[in-house]
């Protein structure tokens, strides 16, 4: 299933979380990404307002799919309600539910720490918010959600930024810096092809 992102979204991304563009291109399309993100939070927001005020909640809270970890809820059309051990789940999408069902307590950890990554972020200013979710791991501990351990530490690597979920990956991450950011560059394609492909079974997370 094919998704429509934006080509100048996705690069803008990018290009916030790796600083490629200069500050004078970056001035130059300061307008049109704002202008993107509106266009997209706006149709993330429509597509939750058609669940009940209370699932609304509860998928703001969450934020992203425990399966696609790189979509937002929302970007995809109203996301889907599933009850797992008696706990609420949102997804992207249908083709979501059998990997979800099937994951059972693995896929309530992923929301929970979903939840608390989205708590502790959205204490961050948007700009650091854009590039830690376009990164969305750690770039030492590779499967824990940036945000889900506390404010994710932010290194800066041949001029660009890399965050890490915690202060015990700094150690690591410094004895490799080249390795660290190489990582931090193949999480954020994983999420750019996340996005534009939405096939499950090349889904590595």
């Amino acid at each position: 299933m094919k998704i429509a992102r934006s080509p100048l979204m996705l690069t803008l991304a990018l290009a916030l979380a790796f600083g490629t563009l200069s500050a004078r291109s970056a001035e130059a399309h300061e307008g049109h990404d704002h202008e993107a993100m509106k266009k997209q939070e706006k149709k993330i927001d429509e597509a939750l307002s058609a669940l009940p005020s209370a699932d609304q909640k509860l998928a703001t809270a969450q934020r992203f799919c425990p399966i696609m970890t790189y979509d937002r809820l929302g970007s995809m059309g109203t996301p889907i309600k599933l009850t797992i051990e008696g706990k609420p789940v949102f997804l992207c999408c249908k083709a979501c539910k059998e990997d979800a069902v099937k994951g059972g307590e693995k896929t309530l950890k992923t929301v929970a720490k979903l939840r608390d990554a989205t708590e502790t972020l959205a204490e961050l200013p948007m700009n650091e918010r854009v590039a830690i979710e376009a990164q969305k791991y750690c770039a030492v501990a590779n499967t824990s959600f940036l945000g889900s351990m506390g404010k994710p530490i932010k290194l800066e690597i041949d001029g660009k930024p890399v965050y890490l979920c915690c202060d015990g990956c700094s150690k690591k991450a410094k004895a490799d810096p080249a390795g660290t950011l190489a990582k931090a560059e193949e999480l954020i394609k994983d999420g750019t092809l996340e996005g534009h492909d939405h096939n499950h079974a090349a889904h590595k997370h």
